[in-house]
């Protein structure tokens, strides 16, 4: 009697083509085949999110930060003849930030301008010349919104040239305590 003759499912996918091998660069990035950073990369493979462990190119998180008041307002910041020591973005939409506002005031007037209900990114220039990103995660923020938000919050960094270190609060009470240990 002959066996029953049958396919596993396994058997019936394609398999897909092996991936060159990857290493860490010893700058950070990923190498190739070649050993080049970044060298290889085929952006008709990216799958996988921003997170790629395979070498390919990474996504973006789908954050705009193309207004032009932006850059024009982080200028002020970092001019040392301004007035304006900070800078806060705010979110029009779902994925597009704008200049929410900008102040000389110091911590007491930055945090007059946060508000509990949104999500907040910026900017400051301390009394030492270096620049701080920020993070305010309102608290009575959405879930959505502040998940959103924690996807884009590298977007959001980089679009501030030049920043050392960042102050974030998942409240505006925690925000507070951690802005006063900054001089600006």
């Amino acid at each position: 009697q002959a066996a029953p003759s049958f396919k596993l499912w396994r058997d019936t996918v394609a398999t897909p083509p092996a991936q060159p091998p990857v290493a860490l660069h010893s700058r950070g990035g990923l190498t190739g085949v070649s050993g080049e950073p970044g060298a290889d990369a085929d952006s008709s493979k990216a799958s996988g999110g921003l997170f790629r462990t395979d070498g390919g190119v990474r996504a973006t998180s789908g954050l705009d930060v193309s207004d032009p008041e932006i850059p024009d307002a982080w200028a002020k910041v970092r001019s040392d003849g301004s007035e304006e020591t900070w800078l806060l973005l705010g979110y029009e939409g779902k994925s597009k930030l704008k200049v929410h506002s900008t102040g000389g005031g110091g911590a007491v007037e930055l945090l007059e301008a946060i508000d509990d209900s949104q999500v907040l990114f910026g900017g400051l220039r301390t009394k030492e010349g270096k620049f701080l990103c920020l993070m305010c995660s309102g608290q009575d923020a959405g879930a959505m919104a502040r998940g959103r938000a924690a996807a884009h919050k590298n977007a959001a960094f980089n679009a501030l040239d030049g920043t050392v270190d960042e102050v974030c609060g998942n409240n505006k009470e925690e925000f507070s305590d951690k802005l006063s240990r900054v001089s600006f």
